[in-house]
């Protein structure tokens, strides 16, 4: 139960780590926006006005594609207001989300052409090249705050003249965003399979010493297993044999078993044992002052008490024809 415990907890810790991953990546917000703005009769000027460029903050870029190469030139606001005046042309006035750019359509009726709008004496830089035309946020804007300082410039763009001034226009901004779950989906992820790992390791060596103690164990009861089957198998001979006794001493003619002391060595172990007892007995023959009693190898008494009495009053005597 502890392990499976143990390998659930990994397996929850590995996947807040996934879900960190993923939302760090696929599930990540974007790390930027971009809002644009689609020009379908624009006029042949489009006018970007000051401080559009840094909605989304002072880092980004802008692109604008027209059809042919796209100038961009920079002036006072008044100087490109007075060049427009009379002029159809359209206003991009900031942005309605982050995705979509606000324009304005100015004077409609006006003149839908300019003669030679790059050549004009008014402007204080024109940057031309070829669709589409690419602009630094970050640059544009060190550029308004360095030594020649022109904060809020309008940015006024033309193609030939004649074309419209753009057909497209797109301002991307970084985004500084992050799912907010993603620290706590690591943390709890990592912590939860660090727990899970150390249940796992704490079951593995109990199962190992479990698996230990029943080694050690094993051999202690094959060895009482044995010992009790030797004594059952002792008892029930021993059973056997006291049986084949009795029914000898009652004369029955059935099978008796097998005498002890019919096995090799144990008639001499028992004859020296009976004359084990003799030794023990003439020993207990000896009078109380010291003599024995001996027998002769012709069955009579070879000494005589020292009190002269008679033969058959010696107890020895008695004792050693009984041997006899």
């Amino acid at each position: 139960m502890q392990r499976l415990l143990a390998v659930l907890l990994v397996l929850i810790g590995l996947i807040g780590l996934v879900l960190g991953r993923l939302g760090e990546t696929t599930w990540a917000p974007e790390t930027e926006t971009t809002a644009t703005a689609t020009l379908e009769d624009p006029g042949p000027a489009v006018v970007i006005d000051p401080g559009v460029l840094y909605v989304g903050g002072e880092e980004g870029e802008v692109v604008i594609e027209g059809a042919s190469d796209v100038s961009v030139i920079t002036a006072s606001n008044s100087d490109i207001d007075a060049y427009l005046e009379g002029v159809h042309h359209t206003r991009v006035t900031g942005a309605s989300d982050w995705s979509t750019l606000s324009t304005e359509d100015v004077e409609p009726d006006g003149a839908a052409e300019i003669s030679d709008p790059t050549g004009s004496d008014l402007w204080r830089s024109v940057d031309t090249s070829a669709s589409p035309y690419t602009l630094d946020i970050a640059e544009f804007w060190a550029a308004e705050n360095g030594e020649n300082e022109q904060v809020y410039r309008s940015l006024l763009i033309v193609t030939d003249g004649t074309a419209a001034g753009a057909d497209k226009i797109s301002i991307t901004w970084p985004v500084d965003e992050e799912n907010e779950w993603v620290p706590y989906a690591y943390a709890g992820g990592a912590a939860i399979a660090v727990i899970g790992l150390v249940l796992l390791v704490v079951s593995i060596g109990r199962r190992g010493d479990e698996d230990e103690d029943e080694l050690l164990e094993e051999p202690q009861e094959a060895r009482s297993s044995e010992a009790r089957t030797s004594l059952a198998t002792g008892g029930a001979a021993a059973g056997a044999a006291a049986g084949g006794l009795s029914e000898d001493r009652d004369g029955s003619d059935a099978p008796r078993a097998e005498d002890p002391l019919d096995a090799p060595g144990a008639r001499e172990v028992g004859e020296q044992s009976v004359w084990s007892f003799g030794d023990r007995a003439d020993d207990a023959g000896t009078g109380a002052d010291g003599t024995a009693s001996d027998a002769g190898s012709d069955g009579t008494a070879s000494d005589a008490p020292s009190n002269g009495g008679s033969p058959d009053a010696d107890p020895s005597g008695d004792a050693d024809q009984e041997r006899r």
